[in-house]
């Protein structure tokens, strides 16, 4: 992102801050069938509540587009073994999705997680060949404005079945960006509501 870009898009967070509604920035980028994925934005949220809207796995199916289930098949201390499943858009396809991951916690700023090994759980095959993703939630920035975190969300993944020749090059790069803007907006929203919830009705002036 260009120098002028990255000002733009903080004015563009800022404003939405203050408007109470917080606007993603997403970026994807191709290698191959290699896609990487940086999503950013900023929220008028406590960083607990950020932290356990990240981590109500057993919720996500509720409030993120395209996820059908998700469910903790062990835990460890900070170490967890997720499933999910659920359906990836491309244009008028849906594929599905079927994963495994090691997630790590590192309370309350990151959520670290890849695609578990195959000695890791019996199941469907995965429909990812890599997975790498990260969350991390970021507070006391001397940039952001009081009381407000920056929520930053990194992932590098490759398909187990690559799209089609045609789609692929043509699409795939969009088809992703769609799919992840919509997913981490549905966050950013869920968020906003569990934190105007906790504050609770504003009382007449």
């Amino acid at each position: 992102m260009s120098a002028l870009a990255g000002i733009v898009s903080l004015a563009c967070s800022l404003a939405a801050v203050a408007a109470g509604g917080a606007v993603a920035q997403v970026e994807v980028r191709r290698h191959g069938e290699v896609y990487s994925v940086h999503a950013s934005a900023q929220l008028a949220a406590g960083q607990r509540l950020v932290w356990d809207t990240l981590t109500d796995y057993e919720h996500l199916g509720e409030f993120v587009p395209g996820v059908r289930r998700a469910r903790v098949l062990e835990r460890d201390g900070n170490r967890l073994l997720l499933e999910q499943a659920g359906i990836f858009r491309v244009l008028f396809f849906e594929l599905p999705v079927h994963v495994r991951l090691d997630v790590v916690h590192l309370p309350y700023v990151t959520v670290i997680a890849q695609l578990a090994t195959a000695e890791t759980g019996a199941g469907d095959p995965s429909t990812l060949r890599s997975f790498t993703g990260r969350y991390r939630i970021i507070q006391g920035d001397e940039r952001l404005p009081p009381g407000v975190v920056r929520l930053d969300y990194d992932a590098r993944f490759e398909l187990s079945t690559p799209l089609a020749p045609l789609l692929g090059p043509l699409f795939g790069g969009a088809a992703v960006r769609q799919t992840m803007r919509a997913q981490f907006e549905a966050m950013l929203r869920e968020i906003e509501r569990r934190q105007q919830a906790l504050a609770g009705p504003e009382q007449p002036g």
